[in-house]
C-alpha cells in the first residue's frame, strides 16, 4: 500500500482575473543572468523549490461560471480531487484556487496572501 501524499489548497476571490494572471503569481521567474527566481507565492508559502506539474491552478471562468463558487464546484477538476476533495469543509465561495501536491513542502501556508484551505490527504 502506498504512502498517503498531500496537497495544500488555497482559495482567492478577486485578486486573479484569468489562469494566467495565478501562474504569473505561482511560477518561478528568471533573472538578467539566467537564475531562477523563486515567485511571490513562493516566498509567501514557504516553498523553496517549485516543479510545475506539481501545482495546479483554477479559475472559475474556464470552466464557465461567472461568479465565486463554493470550493467543491472550483475543485472538482483538480488531481486527485475524489479522494480530498471530500475532506474539505468550507464553503466559502472563491473564483480561484491553487493545489499545491506532493512532493512540495509548503512551510509557511498561512504566509500567502490568499486564504489557506488546508492540507488534505491523498494515495497516488
Amino acid at each position: 500500500m502506498t504512502e498517503p501524499c498531500m496537497v495544500h489548497a488555497f482559495l482567492s476571490h478577486g485578486r486573479f482575473s484569468s489562469y494566467e494572471d495565478i501562474r504569473a503569481h505561482v511560477d518561478a521567474g528568471w533573472s538578467e543572468n539566467g537564475d531562477a527566481e523563486p515567485s511571490v507565492f513562493m516566498r509567501e508559502a514557504g516553498i523553496v523549490e517549485l516543479e510545475p506539474m506539481c501545482v495546479e491552478a483554477v479559475h472559475a471562468a474556464d470552466d464557465g461560471h461567472l461568479a465565486p463558487v463554493a470550493p467543491e464546484v472550483l475543485l472538482r477538476g483538480a488531481s486527485y480531487a475524489d479522494q480530498w476533495l471530500p475532506q474539505v469543509e468550507s464553503t466559502e465561495p472563491a473564483d480561484a484556487a491553487i493545489c499545491v501536491f506532493a512532493p512540495h513542502v509548503v512551510t509557511n501556508p498561512h504566509g500567502t496572501a490568499l486564504h489557506y484551505l488546508g492540507r488534505f490527504t491523498y494515495r497516488a
